[in-house]
């Protein structure tokens, strides 16, 4: 039996998490090198998790979940979003979590670490869009890249090696 016909319940699951426009989806596809999740500058694009089982390198078999945005958007599909990111969290042996880097941590993400946290569920904060930075810009914890360059993926993908 190959890493490819490994069952999903046999695998990793990772679950992105973050703010709406953040870039999960832009981080994921740079990890998987595919065009896995659809990317926009519109808040709200993903509203449904969207899954991939993969083999991905150096962690072997896993499945890879872009969640929706966690954060203020009030509205009904906002809610249901929220709740759907929640129900990931159930699924999910690693978390990472998706920081704009131009924002840092909101209120909304440090809610979800707790949520990691009480749910013993290991993670990473990962500060995405470096390369609208100036590295006097950058705060001491965590984990940045860039998915529009592909700065720090390679490191992302060690890290979670590490924690899976």
């Amino acid at each position: 039996m190959g890493l490819n016909d490994t069952p999903n319940a046999n695998r990793v699951h990772i679950g992105f998490f973050g703010r709406r426009n953040a870039g999960k989806s832009s981080v994921v596809n740079a990890i998987t090198g595919q065009d896995l999740a659809v990317v926009s500058e519109k808040k709200g694009t993903t509203t449904d998790p969207v899954t991939k089982a993969m083999e991905l390198l150096p962690l072997g078999p896993v499945v890879i979940i872009d969640t929706p945005g966690f954060d203020d958007d009030e509205s009904e599909i906002g809610a249901l979003r929220i709740r759907r990111t929640k129900r990931i969290l159930n699924q999910s042996d690693v978390a990472v979590l998706i920081v704009d880097a131009a924002e840092g941590l909101s209120k909304y993400d440090h809610q979800l670490i707790a949520i990691f946290s009480e749910k013993k569920i290991p993670y990473i904060v990962v500060y995405n869009k470096l390369d609208l930075l100036s590295h006097g810009d950058m705060e001491e914890k965590g984990l940045y890249v860039s998915a529009k360059t592909g700065e720090g993926i390679r490191a992302l993908k060690e890290r979670l090696g590490t924690l899976a």
